[in-house]
């Protein structure tokens, strides 16, 4: 069925009568008349009684009930798309490390629906090399990540520069030399944890193989496992100073080289975002501003 179809079906029920109609529409009565018809063949039944004034037969209620709802429907989704209003019925689809959704993301939702209350957020966690493909695939409409550089093909912004911190039991008093690292074990997300590449590469800086990594299955454990004196790790510094771990692990800074690490809001190209997902990168474009201001001041 074609809106212009309904459209004209439900002018008719309107004004009774398909010359009528066809004034108000400024068209033809015979393009009415096909329309009708049409519908009519589509459907087979027959929708309007021609009598004076024409009415709704029995079918013809029962689709002028459905026509309303469909051409509503169509003006909403036209409206959401001229990026006037939020599409309240669907959730916009959010990926994130564990660390920024634990650290960094519930302040920026907040203030986020501060601003836009009726917005949906559905979060989704998972290393950065999952969120990228889901991206991708459209299974998420963006995602935080970290990247030591801008990702081709996707929108960027720069959200966040997190320091990394070698963490150690509390009882280390002193940044470990090559051969305490060559004999400790390291604990690591699975492949596809940036962070597990940072500890890859600050082994190479110490001519060490990353044959002592052990992958665990969240950061908790990881934390935990450490305070054991399992192992060390690699973290953001934002991460273990809110962890309830925080005083009975010993963290150091790492070179900035291997040390500073970006977290990129991506997406895809502006010309597939939805309404919503145009409001909340604006919003926390905004927002992110305000932050760092805010710091350099």
């Amino acid at each position: 069925m074609q809106l212009k179809s309904l459209e004209i079906f439900l002018k008719v029920v309107e004004c009774g009568s398909f010359s009528h109609a066809a004034t108000h529409l400024h068209t033809v009565q015979s393009n009415i008349t096909n329309h009708i018809k049409k519908l009519e063949d589509e459907l087979n039944c027959e929708l309007l009684s021609r009598q004076s004034p024409i009415r709704p037969t029995s079918a013809g209620q029962q689709l002028r009930h459905y026509a309303e709802q469909m051409i509503e429907l169509h003006q909403q989704a036209k409206f959401h798309f001229s990026d006037q209003t939020l599409c309240h019925d669907i959730p916009l689809k959010i990926g994130s490390m564990e660390t920024t959704a634990a650290t960094r993301l519930p302040q920026l939702f907040k203030d986020v629906l501060s601003q836009l209350p009726e917005l949906r957020l559905h979060l989704n966690t998972g290393t950065t090399r999952e969120l990228i493909d889901r991206v991708y695939k459209g299974d998420l409409d963006c995602a935080f990540i970290a990247s030591s550089q801008v990702l081709p093909d996707f929108y960027n912004l720069l959200a966040w520069t997190e320091h990394l911190v070698l963490i150690c039991p509390k009882e280390v008093h002193a940044f470990p030399d090559k051969k305490v690292l060559l004999n400790t074990p390291f604990l690591a997300i699975r492949q596809g944890c940036f962070y597990r590449k940072s500890i890859e590469s600050f082994l190479q800086g110490y001519d060490l193989p990353p044959s002592q990594l052990t992958e665990m299955g969240n950061l908790d454990a990881i934390l935990s496992c450490v305070h054991l004196g399992m192992g060390y790790a690699i973290l953001p510094r934002s991460y273990i100073e809110k962890s309830s771990y925080k005083d009975t692990l010993q963290f150091f800074d790492i070179d900035e080289q291997i040390g500073e690490i970006n977290t990129y809001l991506i997406a895809n190209k502006p010309q597939s975002w939805s309404g919503n997902l145009k409001h909340f990168i604006e919003q926390a474009t905004d927002i992110l501003a305000q932050s760092k201001t805010v710091e350099m001041t």
